[in-house]
């Protein structure tokens, strides 16, 4: 596990540089919830039913408590590449978002990672968020 930033790490420049980027990054993630939503809707699985199928097969835990059928299996494999290719699209428009903020993946993730094991950080970071969501509403 590398070093994590914790809430001294992390200037409040860069704290408002986070923030931003959380904000860019947002639309483009619902966008992919969405688009997910549609592949899996548009092949007949419910999403509460995908999101079973698909923690099953990640976990191999959860697998032993979900019944999956030859067709749901086929299912999952037939919309598994467009969903691939959604997720890596997304996942690139991201990581501009965060580049176009002066920041780099690595540095973001850090902060992210951060502020779930630091708290100050992580207070810093909801206070930083609330205050952002204030002005722009």
């Amino acid at each position: 596990m590398p070093d994590l930033p914790t809430s001294d790490d992390v200037s409040e420049a860069e704290l408002d540089n986070f923030i931003s980027t959380i904000s860019d990054i947002e639309p483009i993630q619902v966008q992919l919830q969405s688009d997910i939503q549609q592949v899996v809707q548009e092949n007949d699985i419910s999403i509460e039913r995908f999101q079973q199928l698909m923690m099953a097969m990640q976990n191999p835990q959860a697998a032993q408590q979900v019944e999956i059928t030859d067709e749901e299996r086929q299912q999952i494999q037939s919309i598994q590449p467009e969903l691939s290719d959604l997720q890596m699209k997304a996942q690139e428009q991201m990581v501009e978002r965060i580049e176009s903020n002066g920041m780099n993946i690595q540095r973001y993730q850090a902060i992210m990672m951060g502020a779930q094991q630091d708290q100050e950080l992580m207070t810093r970071l909801q206070t930083a968020l609330q205050d952002s969501t204030d002005t722009e509403g």
